[in-house]
């Protein structure tokens, strides 16, 4: 039993097989050729490559080779078709770069790419070529390109301590992790040096001083062994994951281990990332990197948020999942989320100096790891004295942040040094004029204390050290301490109380950071709350929008827009910019083609990111699951002075508004729908009732009029009386229908407008009574109404039309002979008016059915009218501000039709005639 399960497959694998072959089949496969060293053949293999599917038929364009001057690898690209280099202007000179664009726009089947790692010129629309790839892949185009091993991301650093150069061109891991297939070109180190000395791979001097420099055997052996180890371990991938799929072939690689690396700002941090991939590649695990923000860092170190993010972002670049938390314990936090997320290790990293000796006090962050009572394993990675950053490091620091100590912030913080420096000596001061034999060594140190716990309750914790520390010194300059006892105990009792307020002061200022902290947690959550609120009682596409932007410009201060696509449009072409009349920090055409491209491929763009940074905004899509809805837009973002969780709580609200949007435009065609059944189901009714009603009585009139025409002389008077009579009754009846569909619409359309009056209700029976007078003239009626009825405030036509419907329907739908009776009673605030029958009553479950237009019941006896007659009165009822019902006779037959009208204060009594 044991074995069976074994070997039966792991759903998890299986579902992600499914998705990635979902994936693949939309997106462009990429074969990546990879050599240890320039000159190992990597182009000349990719062109051939090229040649061969060209020749099954395939449609094959070089995008772009460097030949390097090479006479065969460039008289092998003549072979093929090649797509025309762009031409970008830049300072006075044109350089020539990869045509993203016309690639796009050819659409070929393969497209050769050389160098995956080359930096593009300034102004095109992404800052490396492997990003150009990644669209093309997106596009579904399949693409083939090299690389060499020195330009892989999580090995920069291995490469610079191989071979003493900085390499400035990277090229993310997970690009090669993701490529359908990896071939590597490789020749001996021997082999390389002689194609060296041929001037095959550097021409002239070149190769000279590449022999010198780059190409020293000892660093070609070096990069070999890594670029045969790196491929080895593709190849061992490839392996577990045929395993994965079909496990009959093997038993299957386990294991759900889980690495967690916690970043601070410290710039040599970046060794500890790499440290960690290079681990979590090895072992095949998941790896999350983390940084807990605490008060300190958040409100007084700028230039480690930088280095947080930078790490944080070469993390993700390497493939791992990241995360800002925010705490006042490090070591809390970090075990929280590592208990959380399931993590078997934690990797730390350890400044070499003083410190590395204390990591078993009980306060520090280490010795918290080590004593939590959860199985994880902690790994202490060492790292250099000196943070040396690389130079592509200051550039991410300087283009995703930008986050230097701004002179107004120095200032700020100098002036806080100052009162606290001024504080502690107004303290001493103080205490020299009330002289020292009033307070004694206690009440000087307490008015010390007080000082300085005032200061760390305005200011934290360096202010407060100083307050202490300023007062202390002028303790002395003061010579207050002249007048106290030198004693031994007395310095004793001297350095206790400086321990103690020192102490007292310090909680002091922990506590404040703590209510920072949480201060900044509860605004956060309070705006995300109010954001969500608002949203929630917008219904209106725009009522979302402008909401938005009002809540991002109340909470970072700073301006949104939306580009939104129109309603018949899916892809973006024609995007449109809400508001309209919106101020725009940049050219519309560079704004457009950055939203085109965020909306296309559902990424970011602008500032902060890798596309199109250079634009003073950013561009976020807003996603309803993998369905882009818009792209918003923001401006006017100093990112020295925004919240270090402004990325997250960006991405938060454009979730919040995508959903919203996804909700409106739910509703709205839900709305459209329920109004198009509606309509639909008028229509249908009122070609029924038209049908039946006019077609019955017109085919009678058709009837009796070709009768006239064809017997005339044959008829009597009385035959022709007979059918004169027919024709006018069924035209009068036809007559009666179109008056009651078009009062119908009158009424239903808001054009009918009251005309009230004072009038009795005995006379608006009477009125009634003559209209019916034809069906009803065998019926006895009975009416019941109090002498002290009030007067009626109604419009006397239409309530004279209600009456009349009703006992119409009272007349026609009961047995000949029964009486119909009218009765009426007034209350404190309405008048009641009902007309009873004696027929079969109403089904149950149609008591209000039957109110509605062109509502048809079969009646037990008669023929069902158009739906109309008690439709019209309901709608009279309603214009006067009354209701309308219907319910059955208890204990005998009969139905009982009852309206009501608000009671009005009626008009003032003549004045009699003296």
């Amino acid at each position: 039993m044991g074995i069976e399960e074994d070997e039966r497959p792991n759903p998890d694998a299986l579902l992600a097989q499914v998705q990635a072959e979902e994936r693949s089949q939309e997106r462009g496969r990429l074969k990546i050729f990879f050599g240890s060293a320039p000159g190992v053949g990597k182009t000349y293999a990719m062109l051939r490559y090229g040649q061969q599917e060209m020749a099954k038929g395939t449609d094959v364009v070089v995008g772009i080779v460097e030949t390097h001057q090479r006479s065969e690898t460039q008289a092998l690209a003549d072979t093929l078709p090649i797509l025309p280099r762009r031409r970008i202007p830049y300072n006075n000179i044109i350089l020539e770069d990869f045509d993203l664009d016309a690639a796009l726009e050819r659409r070929p089947a393969l497209l050769l790419v050389d160098e995956l790692a080359h930096s593009n010129a300034p102004g095109l629309r992404h800052k490396k070529r492997w990003q150009d790839v990644e669209e093309l892949l997106n596009a579904g185009i399949h693409v083939a390109t090299t690389v060499n091993v020195q330009h892989l991301e999580s090995v920069n650093e291995t490469i610079r301590q191989i071979t003493g150069i900085q390499v400035r061109e990277t090229v993310p891991d997970r690009i090669i992790a993701e490529a359908d297939e990896l071939t590597l070109v490789d020749i001996s180190d021997e082999d390389l040096l002689q194609r060296l000395k041929e001037g095959k791979v550097y021409l002239g001097e070149g190769g000279q001083r590449a022999m010198a420099n780059f190409f020293r055997k000892g660093n070609l052996i070096a990069l070999r062994q890594l670029a045969l180890r790196l491929a080895a371990d593709r190849v061992d991938l490839e392996l577990r994951n045929f395993r994965n799929r079909n496990p009959e072939e093997g038993s299957r690689a386990g294991g759900r281990d889980r690495i967690l690396v916690a970043v601070s700002g410290r710039p040599e941090d970046e060794h500890l990332v790499r440290a960690t991939y290079h681990l979590a590649t090895a072992q095949r695990v998941e790896w999350l990197a983390i940084h807990v923000d605490t008060p300190k860092g958040l409100l007084h170190r700028p230039q480690a948020q930088a280095w947080v993010w930078n790490h944080l972002h070469l993390a993700g670049i390497l493939g791992a999942e990241t995360a800002r938390l925010t705490g006042v314990n490090v070591a809390d936090e970090i075990l929280a989320y590592a208990n959380l997320r399931d993590v078997t290790q934690i990797i730390v990293g350890q400044s070499q100096g003083l410190r590395k000796f204390l990591w078993w006090w009980p306060g520090s962050l280490m010795a918290k790891l080590l004593s939590s009572e959860r199985r994880m394993d902690v790994v202490i990675h060492p790292l250099p004295r000196k943070g040396a950053p690389s130079e592509e490091r200051r550039s991410l620091n300087r283009q995703y942040l930008g986050m230097v100590d701004s002179p107004e912030r120095r200032r700020k913080r100098n002036i806080q040094y100052l009162i606290s420096a001024a504080t502690g000596a107004a303290l001493s001061g103080l205490a020299a004029l009330m002289g020292s034999y009033h307070l004694g060594l206690a009440g000087t140190f307490v008015l010390y204390l007080l000082g300085a716990v005032g200061t760390a309750l305005f200011y934290g914790r360096w202010p407060a050290i100083i307050t202490l520390s300023v007062a202390v010194i002028t303790y002395y300059s003061f010579g207050l301490s002249r007048n106290l006892p030198t004693t031994l105990g007395s310095l004793l009792s001297f350095t206790i109380i400086l321990s103690l307020s020192l102490l007292i002061s310090q909680l002091v200022a922990r506590s404040r950071e703590q209510e920072i902290m949480a201060r900044l947690r509860e605004r956060r959550a309070r705006n995300l709350y109010q954001l969500v609120q608002d949203l929630s009682r917008a219904r209106k596409i725009e009522d979302i929008l402008r909401t938005s932007i009002e809540q991002l410009h109340r909470t970072l201060g700073i301006g949104a827009a939306f580009w939104l696509p129109p309603d018949n449009a899916a892809v973006g072409e024609h995007l449109h910019l809400f508001p309209e009349d919106m101020e725009l920090p940049a050219s519309k055409r560079h704004l457009f083609a950055a939203a085109h491209w965020s909306y296309l491929n559902k990424k970011n763009a602008g500032m902060s990111t890798d596309t199109l940074p250079d634009l003073p905004a950013l561009f976020m899509p807003m996603l309803a699951g993998d369905t882009p809805l818009g792209v918003m837009m923001v401006t006017d973002l100093d990112l020295r002075r925004a919240p270090s969780d402004w990325l997250r709580f960006l991405e938060t609200v454009t979730r919040l508004v995508g959903v919203a949007l996804e909700s409106a435009r739910s509703f709205t065609q839900r709305r459209e729908a329920d109004v198009r059944l509606r309509v639909e189901q008028l229509q249908n009714a009122l070609l029924g009732a038209v049908s039946h009603d006019l077609r019955t009585p017109l085919a009678a009139v058709l009837g009796a009029a070709t009768t006239l025409q064809r017997n005339a002389d044959n008829l009597s008077k009385e035959e022709r009386d007979s059918l004169i009579n027919n024709i006018r009754g069924q035209t009068e009846k036809m007559s009666s229908t179109v008056d009651r569909i078009l009062h119908m619409a009158a009424l239903q359309s808001g054009r009918l407008e009251l005309k009230k009056d004072w009038v009795p209700l005995d006379d608006l029976l009477v009125s009634a009574r003559d209209q019916i007078k034809d069906l009803c003239n065998e019926r006895e009626f009975r009416v019941r109404i109090p002498r002290d009825l009030p007067l009626l405030h109604a419009d006397p036509q239409l309530i004279e039309q209600t009456l009349a419907n009703l006992m119409e329907n009272a007349c026609k739908y009961t047995p000949a002979g029964t009486m119909i009776e009218v009765e009426a009673r007034a209350t404190e605030s309405e008048i009641e008016i009902c007309v009873i029958d004696h027929g079969y009553g109403v089904a149950p479950g149609r008591e209000e059915e039957i109110f509605t237009r062109f509502s048809q019941v079969k009646p037990p006896i008669g023929e069902s009218g158009s739906g109309l007659g008690l439709a019209i009165c309901a709608a009279i009822v309603q214009l006067h501000g009354g209701k309308i019902w219907v319910r059955n006779r208890v204990m005998v037959r009969g139905a009982v039709f009852c309206f009501t009208l608000p009671l009005e204060q009626g008009p003032p009594a003549p004045a009699k005639d003296e």
